[in-house]
């Protein structure tokens, strides 16, 4: 049997744990434990060829799991928040830093927020560089998502069903995503950076008929209630619930939360704790979930 493999590159917010600068409780106790408390920005790697969300840690992911960015050729980006939208790091497609394959395009696909941030980075950093709004150097193309409007990617195999993310909600111009997509013969749901789902989301999930194989769920943690922008853990058991009810999900779904603050206060133990008895897994850095 064929199987698909997803790597959770990173498991935290912004400020990874133990955040930078913080001498907290839940930092100090990452400092002691280490192993899974240890977690860099939330990304994820689909095979060879597709990665979701592009930090600032992307390099550093590369190492730590040998991954190969020069085989990449789709980059989905959730929102333009630094910790998961590093443009910076597309200056080194330029031919004076790498060697790019002539028929290597790297696709980068988000909404609106993202397609702006990619076009400032083209415009005004690419006006020093030499590339000056012009992406041909870096072998590059950018593909604005729309909520409920489905892309194909073809070569490998793949529908992104894009749905909108609660999140950055006093920026109206931003449309962060939340994605559900379809690998070969399996769903999966990437929900990471989004507070409880709209109505709009939940009538648009009633209407597909499919099962989901893995869910990565936002979670702050439980030491603080949110539920707009982020989830703690209340909501967390009610969004399952509710999938539950629509028939996306049952007992086979691996279901795990992820993007952890250490503002939620707890490590991934208690996290355990918390969770497990929910029938909720723990994402911690290096997970591999295979559909």
């Amino acid at each position: 049997m064929k199987y698909k493999k997803i790597v959770v590159l990173g498991s935290a917010a912004a400020e990874c744990i133990p955040a930078i600068f913080c001498d907290c409780e839940t930092c100090r106790a990452a400092w002691k434990n280490g192993g899974k408390d240890f977690r860099l920005r939330t990304s994820y790697q689909l095979g060879d060829f597709v990665r979701i969300d592009f930090g600032p840690d992307a390099m550093a992911q590369e190492y730590k799991y040998h991954l190969h960015s020069e085989k990449l050729r789709h980059v989905i980006v959730t929102h333009s928040h630094d910790d998961h939208f590093d443009t910076t790091l597309f200056n080194y497609r330029r031919s004076s830093f790498s060697k790019v394959a002539p028929d290597n395009t790297l696709n980068i696909y988000g909404g609106a927020g993202v397609v702006r941030k990619i076009n400032q980075f083209a415009w005004n950093g690419g006006k020093t560089l030499g590339f000056h709004g012009d992406f041909s150097c870096l072998q590059m193309k950018v593909h604005e998502l729309y909520p409920f409007q489905t892309v194909e990617l073809p070569d490998v195999d793949m529908t992104i069903y894009p749905l909108k993310a609660n999140h950055m909600v006093s920026v109206s111009t931003e449309e962060p995503m939340i994605y559900i997509i379809r690998w070969e013969d399996k769903y999966f749901m990437i929900a990471n950076d989004t507070g409880v789902f709209c109505d709009e989301n939940w009538e648009y999930l009633a209407k597909l008929n499919i099962k989901l194989a893995a869910v990565f769920n936002d979670c702050c943690g439980c030491g603080y209630d949110r539920f707009n922008n982020h989830m703690s853990g209340k909501y967390v058991v009610d969004t399952k619930q509710r999938l539950e009810e629509l028939g996306l999900v049952d007992a086979s779904t691996q279901y795990f939360v992820n993007h952890f603050s250490h503002n939620g206060h707890m490590t991934h133990d208690q996290l355990e704790a918390r969770f497990n008895p929910e029938g909720i897994g723990v994402a911690f850095d290096g997970l591999e979930v295979y559909l």
